[in-house]
């Protein structure tokens, strides 16, 4: 199973999320309002630019929040 690391930054009302290790030239970036809607956009951000089912047993997205300040606390 793979794992990609994808980190969240807080940016106005929305988590705005990077997802490292997607291939060179496609969209590796997503938002969400919540911690979890920003989580499922970054899975669903893999399975399209993959090309792959949103197979939870295929592939994990381990998501973090960048350190700049104490506003990046996730809250669902």
């Amino acid at each position: 199973m793979i794992t990609y690391k994808a980190t969240a930054e807080r940016r106005g009302p929305f988590w705005v999320v990077r997802v490292d290790g997607l291939p060179e030239g496609e969209q590796n970036t997503t938002q969400g309002l919540t911690w979890t809607e920003a989580h499922e956009n970054a899975r669903d951000l893999v399975s399209l630019v993959l090309g792959i089912d949103d197979d939870p047993a295929a592939y994990t997205v381990e998501l973090f929040p960048a350190e700049a300040s104490g506003e990046n606390t996730p809250t669902r």
